[in-house]
């Protein structure tokens, strides 16, 4: 019997590792809250917990068409060839591919 239920507690740790995964929190810290505490705890620290990616930026050169993901204020290409071109900010690099197929084929 208490085999049974350290194998029950052991597989629903490790179900809620592979669900934290999956809302691309840390497993192994979830895994071990899990463990160490209870399922509950850890299930409830998945719930409350927020997401820990940052949302990225890209800035873009209309002179030479290049997307940087870094955030600089002149595009480093078009400075090697001596001209001093501002980037502009985007959040979606979508957006500017579309803006450039449409410029260039139109």
């Amino acid at each position: 019997m208490v085999l049974i239920i350290i194998s029950l507690y052991l597989i629903i740790s490790f179900l809620l590792t592979l669900l934290s995964l999956q809302k691309e929190n840390e497993g192994l810290k979830i895994f071990l809250i899990s463990l160490l505490l209870t399922p509950v705890t850890g299930l409830i620290y998945i719930i409350f917990k927020k997401k820990s990616h940052k949302k990225v930026h890209f800035y873009y050169c209309p002179e030479c068409d290049y997307v940087f993901p870094v955030k600089m204020k002149y595009c480093p290409i078009c400075e090697e060839q001596g001209k001093r071109v501002k980037l502009f900010k985007y959040n979606s690099p979508y957006k500017i591919s579309d803006k450039i197929i449409i410029t260039r084929f139109s």
